[in-house]
């Protein structure tokens, strides 16, 4: 079975809103020399979600049922994404996981450039950016990526710098929160078509 795909234009405003306020979040992998961008709920991008649900248990915050049950529902079953797991994680019918294709168009250069030489000035000579433009930054910064798992490797990276995500990697990877954008190869770098969007996300 292949997993389910979308471009950036077929993506609804209640997607958007979600990447926004960070519920759906992107992620770049790396699975046997193959590249995915992926669409899918923040929480889904945890490798091994069975070490929180052990705290819980061990702190009394969910019953011996409530963690074997939380522990099948999660993900589908795939509650440990690894190398052997992902294909099962990504092609499953009833996951919420979905391939992005022509992300490009999350971008649209002539609305935006002029957004862009402001930040540039801004960035440059502490030019103060209106409230008009903050926000426009951050709403175009919330369709960057925030993840990069790379099973290869065994490199995991997020910049989603209000959880210790990395504290859910598995043992012997190198993980932490960092920017990964030097590791995303040109080809896939959908907000760098001739003007680099990266930059709105330190705004």
């Amino acid at each position: 079975m292949n997993p389910r795909t979308v471009s950036a234009a077929e993506l609804d405003e209640s997607c958007l809103t979600d990447l926004f306020i960070h519920e759906k979040s992107l992620c770049f992998f790396v699975h046997q020399g193959r590249c995915y961008w992926v669409l899918d709920h923040t929480y889904n991008f945890d490798l091994d979600a069975e070490k929180d649900y052990s705290a819980y248990l061990e702190k009394g915050d969910i019953t011996p049922e409530q963690y074997t049950r939380s522990c099948e529902e999660f993900r589908n079953g795939v509650l440990q994404l690894t190398a052997d797991t992902f294909l099962q994680y990504l092609n499953d019918p009833q996951g919420t996981a979905v391939v992005c294709e022509h992300l490009e168009h999350f971008f649209i250069p002539s609305t935006t450039c002029a957004l862009l030489v402001r930040v540039e000035d801004h960035y440059l000579s502490g030019v103060a950016l209106s409230r008009e433009d903050f926000c426009l930054a951050n709403v175009l910064a919330s369709r960057l990526p925030l993840f990069y798992i790379n099973f290869d490797r065994e490199i995991f990276l997020h910049m989603n710098q209000d959880r210790f995500h990395e504290s859910l990697a598995h043992p012997g990877w190198l993980a932490k929160c960092a920017d990964f954008n030097y590791l995303i190869p040109d080809t896939h770098r959908y907000w760098a078509r001739g003007v680099d969007y990266w930059k709105l996300r330190f705004v």
